[in-house]
């Protein structure tokens, strides 16, 4: 399977970046096709801009966006990782939507209904946040995950996307860490379309 991973967050030494490698080696034993956008790492810029030469309708044709968008279209599934910074993910991922899953590539209206066009894809979000879980549910109302599973990624039409909090980081043990580490690379090793 086409595994594209969407990497968001700026410190390589961070838990984050631990998931991501526990991620990229459970994947890579199973053999699946793996690409990893980082975000930081590529200096992404999730800047738009409109006026008389970036207009919004030329947004699918965008040639600086052209790797992204061929890597969006290419893969099978798709696997966020980032952290929750004030309800929401980074900016950079903001931008990367933005950017990249745009009208007449990621999604159309016909008349005034959306249609999805990343259809027989599927999704995995792996977020952290310092927030306690029972906090984030009761009070927050899962705010940041209705965002990415609703209204980004169902919007554009990939059906299947499951969730990974991991909640409380900054009270975190280094055994529930660890737990952690052991967990989503147990998952990606199992993953399958």
């Amino acid at each position: 399977m086409n595994v594209l991973i969407i990497y968001a967050h700026p410190n390589p030494k961070s838990f984050n970046h631990a998931v991501l490698e526990q991620v990229q080696k459970g994947l890579q034993e199973a053999n699946h096709n793996v690409t990893t956008i980082d975000l930081y790492q590529e200096h992404f810029d999730p800047i738009l801009t409109f006026d008389e030469e970036h207009r919004r309708r030329d947004l699918k044709i965008d040639p600086e966006m052209e790797r992204y968008r061929v890597l969006v279209k290419k893969a099978d599934h798709y696997i966020f990782i980032y952290p929750v910074w004030w309800n929401g993910f980074p900016a950079i991922l903001k931008g990367f939507f933005d950017r990249v899953f745009v009208a007449g590539f990621a999604y159309v209206y016909e008349g005034l209904m959306p249609k999805g066009l990343l259809t027989g894809k599927s999704a995995w979000a792996i977020y952290s946040m310092d927030t306690p879980g029972w906090f984030d549910r009761l009070i927050r109302r899962d705010v940041e995950w209705k965002i990415v599973s609703k209204y980004i990624l169902q919007f554009c039409g990939v059906r299947s996307v499951k969730r990974m909090m991991l909640a409380g980081v900054k009270g975190s043990s280094a055994n529930k860490r660890e737990g952690w580490l052991d967990f989503v690379y147990q998952q990606a090793r199992q993953l399958r379309n």
